[in-house]
């Protein structure tokens, strides 16, 4: 509009050259300035008016009147850009306002000023550009031909892509609740989650807190969405079942979050990453209300789009702080993407290639020094140590699995030196990392030694110390976990995608042990290979409880690893009964022998009777109560800790300290009651018992079915989407093995 004013539309059909004494004398005019020849002749220079290309009511205005347009339309924007400097103050130095009347206004500006005054103004005016494109209507593109019936924003188009199973309309809107309860909630969160995916300033957020709990009304819709949420995601990570009152007031919790997000989730804005991140995170808790790879994926093109993914000009100028935190919310939304991409089985939202961010610092900016409600702020080496994992994990997995499907030719180097990298890594753990977040960084290391080991396409068969480092980390990984949740002290945040990753494993350790039972199994691991299948199995019965998506994952595993199970127990009698006996006394060794007869007969008792065992076992219970408790003692003393332990206090929270908003919701479950329910018992294991039954009782041909004997590599990984081998009907003879 202010071009159109400035410069306004001639009415003219062919510019003016001449000057009004030559026109009228209708002679050729050649246009010198000040005065045409012609004027210089006749000795009427003052009565020369030069031409112009522009006219003001149909007159044409003199060279000096052009001259003095020409100054007052440059006033008007060095004004113009004196104004904004307001606004670019960040980026650079002020530059002196002329005053009105002075003489030399532009003169008294050197070049270089010049050129830093138009340079800060264009990349304020582009930043304010960018970030107007959050505030258009999606719909506005089809208002010309439709008009606009309801009103299409960003945030509500996210929710509803990435609403899962379960609606949260029907839950109830949570309030605030009391301090002590949400210091309590708000601290677990940064021990326990923070300390892994720093997408936030904790210092702003104590700032967000102050403001909510002062007056909730006048707060500002970012600072309410970041309180809410930040309660619901620390109230979810402690529940203990889906059906608790800490489950239910999480979901409360983020209702109350949701009517504030219109707000704050918003395109080309970092508060639109900020708050995708943490509805991801919740997502990760409970898939049943949001789906974590649609929410990933927004946060990875809104990131992409402000241009997180590189690190700033420095003619921005941006201060410590905020730099680290742009480096923070674009390595959790790279981790975050990362992790889920590698559990689902799907390729990343954005390429390696197209990254140039530097790790943040290990220890945080203090950008405020105001807030000292939770003491100090929290140590990041944990999160910095994950993030460096993920780059290792984001070019193997590319590498692997999405460059191509012919095979390497020599894939043991590569091989090596993923190994190497790995065992670099875990070496160089920071010693000031808590025990949780050791323990949980561990299972990491586990889970992605066994990824960067199993079949792939570029390493269809793996050289044989690949297949050992399988069967080695998969039954770590298993036993490693199931200690992790026996412990009642020893709470580590775990989602659903851990439940995946245990299946993950699982299937590899089976896939092992079928295809490869000669390079991985001999005779003094049988035991260890079995109770990897144990612990396999008891984490996912531990995940059912909290996941009902869970069930599927532990009844297929099952399902696969009952005969496997099986069959290494006979194999375990087998070598019971012929290992040749250590050199001690004739009568020592009769002794021995008699005991081994014994234990063996009483074991395929058990298994041909069960239903008379467990009677027995009943009858028994009394008796060896006592026995037992000493026997758990003795195990849980031999399971002590790895070299890496650090002493840990005692946990603040206990379901006690959950906030019960809604009284009707039933208390969570007890940890006795989720121990009994964990027991690993194989009278309740029926396909244990029919592979039992089958090994023990073949039929004319000697032929069994085995249920894991159709595993291949393209079940790994791809949970979503199970596929079989069109031998899962094949049978497998005894005699060979299985294979």
């Amino acid at each position: 509009m202010e071009a159109a004013l400035t410069s306004p539309l001639l009415r003219v059909s062919r510019p003016v050259s001449a000057c009004s004494r030559c026109r009228s004398a209708k002679v050729k005019c050649d246009g010198k300035l000040p005065a045409c020849t012609a004027c210089e002749r006749s000795g009427k220079v003052h009565e020369c008016t030069g031409g112009s290309d522009q006219f003001a009511r149909g007159k044409e205005r003199s060279y000096v009147a052009s001259l003095e347009s020409r100054i007052e339309k440059l006033e008007k924007k060095l004004a113009s850009l004196n104004s904004r400097r307001g606004s670019v103050a960040m980026f650079d130095s002020p530059v002196a306002t002329p005053k009105p009347g002075e003489d030399g206004t532009v003169l008294n500006l050197s070049s270089a000023a010049m050129r830093r005054a138009k340079k800060g103004a264009e990349d304020a005016e582009m930043e304010d550009l960018v970030a107007d494109l959050g505030f258009l209507q999606i719909s506005a593109c089809t208002r010309d031909f439709y008009g606009v019936t309801e009103k299409v924003t960003f945030c509500r188009l996210v929710l509803k892509a990435s609403a899962s199973s379960k609606s949260l309309d029907n839950i109830p809107r949570a309030p605030l609740p009391t301090r002590h309860t949400a210091t309590q909630l708000i601290q677990h969160y940064f021990d326990k989650i923070y300390t892994l995916m720093p997408c936030f300033s904790e210092t702003s957020f104590f700032g967000s807190l102050e403001s909510v709990y002062r007056n909730e009304k006048s707060a500002s819709a970012f600072d309410c969405f970041m309180v809410y949420m930040v309660l619901g995601i620390g109230t979810m990570s402690l529940s203990r079942s889906r059906d608790s009152a800490a489950a239910h007031n999480a979901a409360c919790f983020v209702k109350s979050a949701l009517e504030y997000a219109p707000g704050v989730i918003s395109p080309a804005n970092i508060s639109g990453v900020q708050a995708t991140l943490l509805l991801a995170q919740y997502s990760m808790l409970e898939p049943q209300h949001f789906n974590s790879w649609y929410l990933i994926g927004v946060a990875s093109r809104i990131l992409v789009d402000i241009g997180l993914h590189n690190e700033p000009q420095k003619v921005l100028k941006l201060k410590p702080a905020e730099l680290d935190l742009r480096r923070k919310i674009f390595y959790c939304v790279y981790a975050m993407d990362r992790s889920i991409s590698m559990v689902l089985q799907r390729p990343f939202s954005f390429s390696d290639d197209s990254v140039d961010v530097q790790l943040p610092k290990v220890q945080d900016i203090h950008s405020s020094k105001n807030f000292t409600l939770m003491g100090n702020l929290t140590p990041l080496a944990a999160a910095v140590h994950l993030f460096k994992l993920r780059k290792h994990q984001s070019v193997w997995y590319q590498n692997l699995y999405h460059t191509g499907s012919e095979p390497s030719p020599n894939p043991k180097p590569d091989y090596h030196a993923r190994r190497e990298t790995l065992e670099k890594w875990l070496e160089a753990m920071p010693e000031s990392i808590t025990k949780a977040n050791r323990d949980w960084l561990t299972l990491e290391w586990h889970y992605l030694y066994v990824y960067s080991s199993a079949p792939c396409p570029k390493m269809p068969q793996p050289c044989e110390e690949a297949l050992t480092a399988i069967f080695k980390h998969c039954v770590q990984y298993a036993i490693k976990f199931r200690r992790i949740l026996s412990d009642a002290n020893n709470r580590i945040v775990y989602t659903f995608h851990d439940a995946m990753r245990t299946y993950y494993v699982g299937m590899n350790l089976l896939h092992a042990l079928w295809h490869n039972e000669d390079v991985v199994l001999n005779e003094t691991n049988i035991g260890t290979a079995m109770e990897g299948i144990k612990a396999t199995t008891y984490v996912l019965s531990a995940m059912t409880i909290k996941w009902q998506d869970a069930e599927g994952l532990r009844d297929q595993f099952r399902q696969e690893a009952s005969y496997m199970l099986a069959r290494l127990q006979q194999k375990m009698d087998e070598f019971l009964l012929n290992a040749p006996p250590p050199p001690q006394t004739i009568k020592s060794q009769s002794q021995q022998q008699q005991q081994q007869q014994n234990s063996i007969q009483s074991h395929l008792h058990q298994q041909r009777h069960p239903q008379q065992q467990r009677q027995q076992q009943q009858q028994q219970q009394p008796q060896q109560q006592p026995q037992q408790k000493q026997k758990e003692k003795q195990q849980q003393q031999q399971e002590l800790p790895g070299p890496h332990y650090v002493p840990q206090a005692q946990p603040l929270h206990t379901q006690s300290h959950l906030p019960s908003i809604l009284t009707h919701v039933s208390n969570p479950i007890s940890q006795a009651a989720l121990d009994n329910r964990l027991t690993f018992d194989f009278a309740e294991w029926p396909e244990y018992n029919a592979a039992v039954a089958a090994l023990n009782n073949p039929g004319p041909n000697g032929l069994v079915y085995n249920p894991s004997g159709h595993i291949t590599t393209a079940d790994f990984g791809n949970v979503a989407f199970y596929r079989y081998d069109e031998r899962s009907l094949e049978d497998v003879h005894v005699s060979h093995g299985g294979g």
